[in-house]
């Protein structure tokens, strides 16, 4: 169990023991302002590390990581270091094509971000480099500009 292993008796009468040896590591969405509470009791407890977007992971591909940081420099600027798109939406065989990457997943992103501001969104679409597809809604864009 190692050194200062961890045991709490369970309402059922059973001990569930944690050794020390075991590191727990969770993850938080903490632009999730819903959760402010939650957060800020974790936070009194735990360590946390700030895990933030990445262009460049050693034999990984990242596509369109140009688009993806031009995103997140504006994301960055408007809203904040926690609202960055995270480079996994730019990773794995499902997600080459950066047209339905966009319009399925960081695009709705984004819309929530920003509380449905089609105009802002757009403006950073635009900054990216992407072509938007006109009178579309939900918004999308076609392809690169």
């Amino acid at each position: 169990h190692g050194e200062i292993p961890l045991k709490a008796r369970l309402p059922s009468g059973d001990t569930f023991i944690v050794p020390s040896n075991l590191y727990v590591i969770g993850t938080m969405n903490t632009a999730d302002k819903s959760i402010a509470l939650l957060d800020i009791a974790l936070r009194r407890r735990f360590e946390f590390e700030g895990m933030y977007p990445k262009y460049e992971i050693e034999g990984q591909d990242i596509y369109d990581d140009d688009v993806l940081k031009a995103i997140n420099e504006q994301v960055r600027e408007l809203k904040g270091p926690d609202f960055q798109i995270g480079h996994a939406y730019f990773m794995g065989d499902e997600n080459k094509d950066l047209v339905r990457r966009m319009n399925k997943k960081v695009i709705p992103l984004l819309l929530e971000y920003f509380m449905n501001d089609e105009s802002e969104v757009k403006e950073i679409l635009t900054q990216a480099g992407l072509e938007i597809e006109d009178n579309s809604w939900p918004l999308k864009i076609v392809g690169k500009a």
